[in-house]
Order: structure tokens, then C-alpha cells, then sequence
């Protein structure tokens, strides 16, 4: 498509969208805001973006509608469970613990998670309680789950989610709660009806109302949302909280998201974790041109025992946005049927000998794997980017290299090291496996089943790739292909023994996936 976006036209896109959503969109990524528009033309099979700013702004029927497609380009939708240890330790030990005691006589505790993404957050919120709670039937609980984006709502009510989500996540919670249904988790129906979702745009839709639950909240939690809104959205948004939450509630943000000016009808409250803002009485209008004051606070408790990772050595001042993806060997089946590869075909074969790892180099890239086993990520890319320095070639370093960005939330830096990894050793699965995973996580389903493909033809009997396709192909309605995917991951598995286990789908059992995929067929 020859048709571009006038600099005019775009700062009137850019300021719908601020208007429309909250959402600042900066000069950095215009970019990526015009190949947004120009997709949901190719869609709409409009000839110009002036006629797609046209539909947009005409606030009709198919103009809302349209606005929900546009949207879940638009929005971030990463998250994962636990997401902040810290964040997450501060309300197990002491700001749930708190309202459960203030609210003990009347048993009811109200919940929101603004910005819930596909349900992480609410859900994590969801089992916090329900180990903190054991008379968890005799209360009046409310958990909200809100966003504007109607498909990661959607996928926030089925409650299934892939490996990635659980970064922080220990094994017996995810045991406890979670089914492992062929490489994506199922949270059980003990947990599920605690979390109503509903669709509110923070700055457009009015609240509190009387009539929505929205209102009398006792803790809103509304992280790596500000992040992405304008100065003046923050502003509306933040008071909208305020009138939400009752006289002493609590308002979370992520780290550094909230500016002294937009709280200061608040009452700040210091954690070694986190910083937490507290409604005070009064109007926030006459509140809001106060100094907020400080006040520097302990456990009110003795930590709770629910397992919570430890946090990591050094946490960065601002909410992480990465998602985990872990060190782990392509599953390789007894007999792998090798394929002839023609040595001209570009891409599939390396032109570059690999070079040589000295002793110490090897020691270096030793503990480079532990550090990243451990989640020392930034200190591991320091050592690694050492190794690279002096062994550029080295597939295994190019690959840990495109395994650190991955998990620094850098995510074509990963693709790119992928592809170099690739160049290094073009028979090698794992840089597809990881492309795959990335590509997923992104919403590229089309490059994520590209690369899936490429490891069937590398591996065919690689039973994770499979089930991957498999999952995709049903997520877009495919039923038919996925099935056909699961049925070859079958008959794979049925050559395996029973006790081996499928690291790239959470460590499940072979004798277990036979299971879940013979009952599913």
C-alpha cells in the first residue's frame, strides 16, 4: 500500500487515540501506530487513512466496534501470575491482611484490578485470598477484573493460560490450582468464579455508580496502565479512584508510575516493597491542592506462609514487563528422522564455522547458565556480551544471548540473536522454539506457526511443536487442523516411556499428555 499518513493526520490520530483510550502515543512509536491503522484498513478494505480517521471519529455503531479491533492492537496485553514479587509480598503480609481485619465484622472485601489484561492479576489476587481466608465461603468477596479490550477479557473468562504465565509461580501453587491440559493451564473452579470481568474504558466510562460494582472498592490495583496514558488521562483516572474507594482504601500502582501532583489528595503509604496511596476523608478537590503527607510503615503481621518466590538481588525501580521464557533442551524422541537439507537453500544451512570455546570462556558460560537459571539476567548479559566479544561465532552464547533479551522484554533484540544463532546452526530447533514463543506472546499467531512448522521440519517427531501448532490452530477456530497436529503429537508420545517429561510444556508426564490428549480427541 502506497498510501501514507500526512503529519497532519497523524497528530489528529495521535490525539483521538489520547482522547479516545487515554493512550499517549510518542513520537518512538508512530511507527507501529501506522502499520496498526494501515492493517485495519487492508481489514476494512478502505482506500485511504483519512477514511479509516473518518470511521473512527464518526462515533457510530460500527465506529464503537470498530474501535474494539483497534484497541487490542493498541494495548499491551502481557502479563503473567505474581506478576512483582515485591508488590505481591507487601498485599500476602500486610494490605490484605489489614482489610481482612477491618472488614471481619461485615465479611465483605471488595477488589479491583484495573488494567487486568487476560485475568493474571485478579486471579493471583483471587488464590492470595483463598489461602488467606480459610472460611473463604462465609465472606462477601468481590474481585473485579477491568480493561478495555474486549478479547483479552474474553480470554481472561476461559481461564487457560500457556506455560509463560507462570514466571512466578511456585510448583505447589500452580499443582494446587491449575490443570495441566496439553501444554496450557486450566485454573480450577474453586478459584474462577471469584473474578468477575467487565469492559470499562478508564477514561471515557463514568464511575463510580451506584448501580455497578464498580464503587466501594477497598483496594484498586491498577499497574502498567499509567505508563502508557497521557499526563491529563492520569489525572481523570486517578480521581475516578479516588471517589471509587472507600474512606481508607488503597490505591496500587506500578513503581514510579504516579507523579506527586496526581496524588495528592492521597495519603502516601512507604513500604520496603512499594509505595501505596490511601483515600483520605474529605472531597478530592479541595484534598488534591494539599501536600500529601508520608509515613513510613512495617509489617503490620508476621508474614503469612504462602509460597512467593524470593526476590530477586536486584529489582529494578520500575515494573518489569517481560515475560519468562526458560532455559530448557529441546525434547529430542528416540529416533529422530534426519532430513536432507539442499545445501543451497538459503537459511536452512550455516556458512559460518563455528568457533572454538576456550576453558575459561567455557567456566564463564557456566555461570552464565546459573545466573540465568537464578533470573540474574542483567548481571548474565554482562558475562555473556564478554564471551560474544571474543567468540562472536559460539551458537551456544548467541542463543543464551537471544534467551536474556527474551527475558528482558527486549523482544527484537531476542529475534534478532535468534536469527544469528540460527545462522551459527541452522539445524537446531531451539531458536525456532523460542521465536515461537515470542511471536505468541505478541499476537504474530501467522510467524508463531511459521516457526513451529520450521522445527517439525527439523525434528519431525518433536512432539512440543505438535501440540504448539495444535493449541494455536484452536485458539483461531481450526479445529480441524488442530486436531490433526494433536493426533501426530500422539503417536509420537505412544514410542516415548511413560515416566519422560515434556520440559517446554511445563514438565507434564508423557503418560499424562496421552491422557489429556486421547480425552480431547
Amino acid at each position: 500500500m502506497t498510501e501514507t499518513i500526512s503529519p497532519s493526520l497523524r497528530e489528529d490520530f495521535v490525539s483521538l487515540i489520547a482522547k479516545q483510550t487515554g493512550i499517549e502515543i510518542r513520537a518512538q512509536n508512530y511507527g507501529s501506530m501506522g502499520d496498526n491503522i494501515f492493517t485495519r484498513m487492508k481489514a476494512l478494505k478502505l482506500v485511504s487513512p483519512q477514511a479509516y480517521y473518518n470511521l473512527l471519529v464518526s462515533f457510530t455503531p460500527d465506529s464503537e466496534e470498530e474501535w474494539q479491533k483497534f484497541v487490542c492492537l493498541v494495548t499491551n496485553r502481557e502479563s503473567y501470575f505474581f506478576r512483582d514479587k515485591g508488590q505481591f509480598s507487601l498485599l500476602r503480609n500486610t494490605i490484605l491482611p489489614e482489610l481482612i481485619r477491618r472488614n471481619q465484622r461485615t465479611k465483605t472485601l471488595r477488589v479491583c484490578s484495573a488494567g487486568c489484561s487476560t485475568g493474571q492479576e485478579p486471579y493471583s489476587i483471587a488464590i492470595l485470598l483463598r489461602e488467606l481466608i480459610p472460611e473463604l465461603t462465609q465472606w462477601n468477596l468481590t474481585i473485579l477484573g477491568i480493561d478495555i479490550n474486549r478479547e483479552s477479557l474474553d480470554h481472561g473468562k476461559k481461564a487457560l493460560y500457556n506455560t509463560w504465565s507462570f514466571r512466578q509461580v511456585e510448583d505447589d501453587i500452580k499443582a494446587r490450582y491449575f490443570k495441566n491440559l496439553a501444554g496450557y493451564y486450566q485454573l480450577n473452579e474453586e478459584i474462577r468464579p471469584l473474578v468477575k470481568f467487565h469492559q470499562v474504558n478508564l477514561t471515557r466510562d463514568p464511575f463510580p455508580r451506584l448501580n455497578s460494582e464498580l464503587r466501594d472498592m477497598d483496594l484498586i490495583i491498577c499497574r502498567n496502565v499509567f505508563i502508557y496514558f497521557t499526563d491529563q488521562a492520569i489525572g481523570q483516572v486517578v480521581e475516578k479512584f479516588f471517589q471509587t474507594l472507600k474512606p481508607n482504601g488503597y490505591l496500587m500502582s506500578g513503581h514510579a508510575e504516579l507523579g506527586n501532583h496526581h496524588v495528592k489528595a492521597f495519603q502516601a503509604k512507604l513500604f520496603p516493597e512499594s509505595v501505596l496511596y490511601q483515600r483520605r476523608t474529605g472531597d478530592f478537590s479541595q484534598l488534591s491542592s494539599q501536600p500529601t503527607l508520608s509515613k513510613s510503615y512495617k509489617p503490620a503481621s508476621p508474614p503469612l506462609d504462602i509460597p512467593i518466590p524470593e526476590r530477586e538481588e536486584t529489582k529494578p525501580m520500575v515494573a518489569q514487563t517481560t515475560t519468562f521464557f526458560p532455559v530448557a533442551p529441546v525434547i529430542t524422541p528416540n529416533k529422530t528422522i534426519p532430513r536432507q537439507v539442499n545445501p543451497k537453500t538459503p537459511g536452512l544451512v550455516s556458512t559460518t564455522t563455528k568457533a572454538p570455546v576456550n576453558s575459561d570462556e567455557e567456566a564463564l558460560l557456566k555461570e552464565v547458565e546459573q545466573l540465568v537459571k537464578h533470573k540474574s539476567y542483567h548481571l548474565a548479559q554482562t558475562k555473556l556480551e564478554q564471551i560474544l566479544k571474543r567468540s562472536p561465532n559460539h551458537f551456544r552464547s548467541a542463543y543464551l544471548m537471544a534467551e536474556l533479551q527474551a527475558n528482558l522484554g527486549n523482544y527484537e533484540q531476542a529475534k534478532k540473536w535468534c536469527q544469528t544463532a540460527i545462522g551459527l546452526n541452522a539445524f537446531a530447533a531451539n531458536p525456532h522454539h523460542l521465536i515461537a514463543h515470542i511471536e505468541e506472546e505478541q499476537g504474530n499467531f501467522e510467524e508463531a506457526k511459521k516457526a513451529l512448522k520450521t522445527i517439525i521440519y527439523l525434528e519431525p517427531n518433536g512432539v512440543a511443536a505438535y501440540i504448539s501448532l495444535g493449541n494455536l490452530y484452536q485458539r483461531e477456530g481450526d479445529f480441524s487442523r488442530s486436531q490433526k497436529m494433536q493426533q501426530s503429537a500422539l503417536k509420537i508420545l505412544q514410542t516415548l516411556p511413560q515416566e519422560t517429561k515434556i520440559s517446554e510444556l511445563g514438565n507434564i508426564s508423557v503418560e499424562a499428555l496421552i491422557s489429556e490428549l486421547q480425552n480431547s480427541l
